[in-house]
């Protein structure tokens, strides 16, 4: 029989003949000495051939020295098609020892190691990468980048069992860093931090959250100081950067992000720093994180402080439309009345109901009860709006912008914002004072000396820029 009967028989559907047919075919292409003859099984195998069982018991009998070529061509064809049958023969066989690996080979095999790989397709990757030559560097490389697209914790052992060196030495900081191991990144000498940067770069999500456990616990201030530069590149956005710099405890790292952060944002940063004990460690950035923090707990003292008991037979206006319950037809109805009082009404109760302009047009409205309660269901500040008369609609209207209120502005930015916290009195501002407090206090450090450089910015001349310190009597 031929190569070419054996093929035509290995899909014979003769009824009773054929199964006869299609095993003696599948006997005789085990038995060719042609590589071609097995990759016909092969193909059969990944179209789920009536006789699947028989070729893998055929295919798992190859030897991995009598039919080395046999293997290594198996190999090629899975990694271009890496079906899960032919997967479980190759776990069996493994790679056949002594014999060179083809680049192009290397690359389709360990292409098939993603995040979202079958089981036994990542383990077919690992019987493949541990059958490979210990010391080719660029072999090494492959199944690194092979660990990373598929985070396998089989490919990260394999690493470390069998101390595979890669050729870029950025991999080798990404996997030290990741399995916690100090001491190897240590001996790569990353003086200026750029491995670590780069091994940043190419983590996953998954990684960064170990570098980041790893550098938490590591006592060595320039390995920090390395990690928050690679925070600092723009490919984290700010939510990222602060929840990793949290993560690691990276005082110092916190205090220089709240400069690209709103007043919001940062809030939320002085929680943290009112719960714990951590501080920057340079004196004026520690000065003015006790200040915020001041100023933050006074303003949590005023916002949990409880409304006035109402006189008996009053009832709270918001309580009373809430009670209520209008359907929405009569919430449109409301919008389109004469009274403002019931225009509020609809507004509070159906802003879901509005859009944008509707509110900027209630913001303008000559009645407050309108504007109070377009500063109310806003969360963000609808408009550039002067000055309410009316009291609690010109608190609602700051607070809500002020939140907003980035801390990387201009030195006029901070000169009014200091000018307005002077001028802030009375317990009915308490709100809006301690928010500016916290916010000058950010500003006066970052923006009050009139030139913001960037750090990795150097002149052209020792002479050419000269810059100001924030007035000293604003840090004590």
């Amino acid at each position: 029989m031929t190569i070419e009967d054996a093929k035509h028989r290995l899909y014979d559907t003769t009824p009773l003949l054929g199964r006869f047919r299609r095993y003696a075919a599948i006997q005789a292409l085990a038995e060719f000495p042609d590589p071609t003859s097995t990759l016909l099984l092969a193909g059969a195998l990944s179209q789920n051939h009536p006789n699947s069982d028989e070729i893998q018991r055929v295919l798992q009998r190859l030897s991995l020295d009598r039919d080395a070529e046999k293997v290594m061509a198996l190999w090629s064809a899975w990694g271009q098609a890496p079906h899960p049958a032919l997967a479980m023969v190759l776990t069996r066989l493994g790679w056949p020892p002594g014999r060179p690996v083809e680049m192009k080979t290397a690359r389709d095999v360990f292409a098939t190691a993603t995040a979202s790989a079958l089981p036994d397709v990542l383990q077919t990757v690992v019987v493949f990468a541990k059958s490979l030559p210990v010391a080719d560097e660029a072999l090494n490389d492959a199944i690194y980048v092979a660990w990373i697209h598929s985070q396998s914790e089989e490919l990260e052992q394999v690493i470390t069992a069998q101390e595979r060196q890669p050729g870029n030495p950025a991999l080798e900081a990404l996997h030290s860093l990741v399995t916690g191991r100090m001491d190897r990144y240590t001996t790569l000498q990353d003086e200026d931090g750029k491995l670590l940067a780069q091994a940043f770069t190419m983590a996953p999500s998954s990684f960064r959250n170990r570098i980041a456990q790893t550098v938490a616990s590591s006592l060595d201030r320039h390995v920090k100081d390395a990690y928050r530069q690679a925070l600092s590149d723009g490919r984290l956005d700010d939510t990222q950067a602060v929840a990793t710099l949290k993560l690691v405890g990276d005082e110092d790292g916190l205090f220089e992000k709240t400069r690209s952060l709103s007043l919001g944002v940062v809030l939320d940063l002085c929680e943290r720093w009112a719960t714990s004990p951590g501080r920057p460690s340079r004196p004026k950035s520690r000065d003015v994180v006790n200040r915020a923090v001041t100023a933050f707990q006074a303003l949590g003292q005023f916002q949990g402080d409880s409304s006035p008991s109402l006189p008996k037979g009053l009832v709270d206006i918001f309580d009373y439309w809430r009670g209520q319950q209008p359907s929405d037809v009569e919430l449109r109805a409301d919008l389109q009345a004469e009274d403002p009082f019931r225009r509020a009404r609809g507004l509070y109760l159906g802003h879901g109901l509005v859009n944008h302009q509707r509110l900027v047009a209630a913001a303008h409205s000559e009645h407050w009860p309108e504007r109070l309660v377009a500063q109310l269901v806003s969360p963000t500040p609808l408009t550039a709006i002067k000055e309410d008369h009316v009291l609690w609609v010109s608190m609602c209207s700051g607070g809500s912008a002020m939140l907003q209120t980035p801390i990387d502005g201009t030195p006029e930015d901070y000169h009014r914002h200091h000018r307005l916290l002077e001028k802030t009195r009375g317990s009915a501002a308490a709100r809006i004072h301690m928010l500016l407090e916290i916010l000058c206090a950010f500003q006066g450090y970052f923006v009050a000396s009139g030139i913001s450089i960037d750090e990795t910015a150097e002149a052209a001349e020792s002479s050419a820029v000269e810059i100001e310190d924030a007035e000293e009597d604003f840090f004590e």
